[in-house]
């Protein structure tokens, strides 16, 4: 048995867990920490109501102070994929992902928070004239993610294709799955069920570009 062979089978035994040939334990956690946000995602999307209103109002808001620290992570993914990268490329992807970060999180507190809020108090106070407010929420939250999904659109084909000069082939697969979420979230939030699709879509395009960015090709 191989050196590398038994420290895999040592560690297998430590902790339960048996690596992928040419991965280490350390970075099985790394594909396993880029796909946790939005495999976490997904599982909230198949909780998202499909319409706000006085029965899911309160589900609304408290979901999306749920999702507020969970969408920024998938920008933070992409900046976790061009780690050491440089040029100026590698830098715009940087900026895409933190423009998505800052402009879909005001889809969170607008759309999401706010709207449900309105919604919610509206309802049980009896004020109708106060829904006028949700749909000027959803304007503003609605044009500034507009913004922020682009943005992370760009972002991600600029990973994919960083990563294939990097790796070759090996990062198609990987590309695929992260540039035809981006395109579907573009309209979808996560709503099931092709939000939930995009997210799992995305779970397995950063696993897989992880994969290959931290294992060496076989010979």
């Amino acid at each position: 048995m191989a050196v590398g062979e038994r420290e895999r089978e040592r560690g297998a035994l430590n902790t339960g867990f048996v690596a992928a040939p040419g991965m280490s334990e350390g970075g099985a956690a790394r594909v396993a920490g880029i796909v946790a946000a939005p495999l976490a995602l997904a599982a909230l999307g198949l909780t998202h109501p499909v319409h706000l209103d006085g029965a899911t109002a309160l589900w609304w808001h408290q979901l999306h102070i749920v999702l507020l620290p969970l969408f920024p992570l998938l920008g933070v993914n992409l900046w976790w994929l061009l780690a050491g990268l440089t040029g100026p490329l590698p830098w715009v992807g940087r900026i895409a992902g933190f423009v998505y970060i800052v402009f879909y999180g005001a889809l969170d507190v607008l759309a999401g928070i706010a709207a449900g809020v309105v919604r919610e108090r509206a309802t049980q106070e009896g004020v109708p004239a106060a829904l006028a407010a949700e749909g000027w929420l959803f304007t503003v939250g609605n044009a500034l993610a507009d913004v922020g999904v682009w943005a992370f659109l760009l972002g991600c084909i600029l990973a994919s294709g960083l990563l294939y000069a990097r790796v070759g082939r090996r990062a198609l697969p990987g590309a695929l799955c992260l540039c035809v979420a981006a395109v579907i979230f573009l309209q979808s939030h996560i709503y099931f069920p092709l939000g939930v699709v995009a997210m799992l879509l995305l779970a397995a395009g950063f696993g897989l570009l992880q994969w290959v960015r931290i294992t060496p090709a076989r010979g």
